[in-house]
């Protein structure tokens, strides 16, 4: 199941540059590869995206496209706006930006793999391709971290 939806997340690209999360593995050109773990009916952060300008405004969001959804859950685009202060070259700036999340099945366990494109509003577009591995429960010691809060 794919779900568009539109809520608050933090994202950012930087005068074209699109921001990826920690964990590529390897990239080529316009296409990224990268593997996550995921906890079954969690929703977990796989990407932010945004545009901030040279004069630190926001500029045009980009484009977020499904290329293959996920098999073993649902995958998720939102809307929202980064808190203040997170782009350094920015310390004012609240920017607008798209975020794409995953959330595996309850119950669920094993491999996912979704893949998706980002197109900026200069028209540059970016493969990512994510290999997940979903988990039965977090374990009982886990942190939240931005990858794992929803609401960013």
């Amino acid at each position: 199941m794919i779900r568009l939806n539109r809520h608050p997340v933090m994202a950012f690209v930087l005068a074209g540059y699109l921001a990826i999360p920690a964990g590529v593995a390897s990239a080529q050109g316009n296409s990224a590869y990268r593997s996550a773990d995921a906890v079954a009916g969690k929703a977990e952060r796989l990407g932010v995206y945004g545009n901030v300008t040279k004069d630190c405004a926001s500029g045009p969001l980009p484009t977020v496209r499904v290329v293959t959804p996920p098999k073993h859950g649902e995958l998720n685009v939102r809307s929202g706006t980064l808190k203040v202060g997170r782009i350094p070259r920015c310390p004012k700036l609240a920017p607008k930006a798209q975020g794409v999340f995953y959330k595996a099945n309850s119950g669920y366990t094993g491999a996912d793999e979704i893949s998706y494109e980002v197109r900026s509003a200069s028209g540059k577009v970016e493969s990512h391709t994510v290999s997940i591995t979903v988990k039965g429960v977090a374990p009982a010691d886990a942190k939240l971290t931005p990858d794992t809060d929803p609401d960013l």
